[in-house]
């Protein structure tokens, strides 16, 4: 809970040495200091996955008015596989197939996320 109120710019997305970085701007626009965590999911749309997974997040101190450039990062080589999904008879990850969807906001649900098509890279 917090006693101010916080806005995200839209954001952008590239990629950068094999890893997708976010970016966005975090405002608050209250009259009191506070924190607000950044948070990205991913959507897969593939059968069996839940809507969306959180893959990144990052937790953002500000003073009243003050407003930071933030930078996520989603590294497909990460060790929770954000990209992929369990095949369960190779019993290995593979990447998953179909569009992604990349949400960034301040919690899980869709009123408080923003969504765009994953884009692309050479050789994903």
């Amino acid at each position: 809970m917090s006693y101010t109120t916080f806005s995200l710019a839209p954001f952008s997305q590239r990629w950068e040495g094999g890893v997708l970085k976010l970016e966005t701007t975090v405002e608050n626009r209250g009259d009191r200091a506070g924190a607000e965590v950044v948070q990205v999911y991913l959507g897969l749309s593939e059968p069996g996955q839940p809507p969306k997974r959180l893959v990144a997040f990052q937790r953002v101190a500000l003073a009243p008015g003050e407003a930071r450039s933030v930078t996520l990062s989603v590294d497909p080589r990460a060790s929770h596989h954000p990209f992929d999904v369990f095949d369960g008879a190779a019993k290995a990850f593979r990447p998953a197939a179909g569009p992604i969807t990349v949400y960034l906001g301040t919690s899980s649900s869709l009123k408080n996320l923003t969504a765009q098509p994953l884009v692309a890279r050479r050789g994903l």
